[in-house]
């Protein structure tokens, strides 16, 4: 399965933490409450995308991928990830 293009933002690497945080303010919506935008590294690159909250708050807790990966080759939607947001206010999947 790919990601609808329609639902991929690409970005530069200079304002890819610009995008991720236009987009996370989807979070405050109502109907996201349920949902987190989680930022994910690969060696030198990021990849964001939306979980839903299985346990825990927006803040950390642990959920399943709601998107279908494009970089993150050894991701699927649907598998359980850990999550924790830093004092920047930037969602990590959490590896501990």
């Amino acid at each position: 399965m790919k990601e609808a293009d329609s639902n991929v933002v690409w970005t530069c690497p200079e304002h890819s933490l610009d995008m991720y945080f236009k987009v996370k303010e989807f979070e405050k919506k109502p109907e996201a409450k349920d949902y987190v935008y989680v930022r994910f590294k690969d060696d030198e690159q990021f990849e964001s995308m939306w979980v839903k909250i299985l346990q825990g708050t927006q803040h950390q807790g642990y959920g399943e991928l709601n998107n279908i990966p494009v970089k993150l080759l050894d991701r699927r939607l649907g598998d359980t990830i850990s999550y924790k947001t830093d004092k920047e206010g930037v969602t990590w999947e959490n590896k501990n």
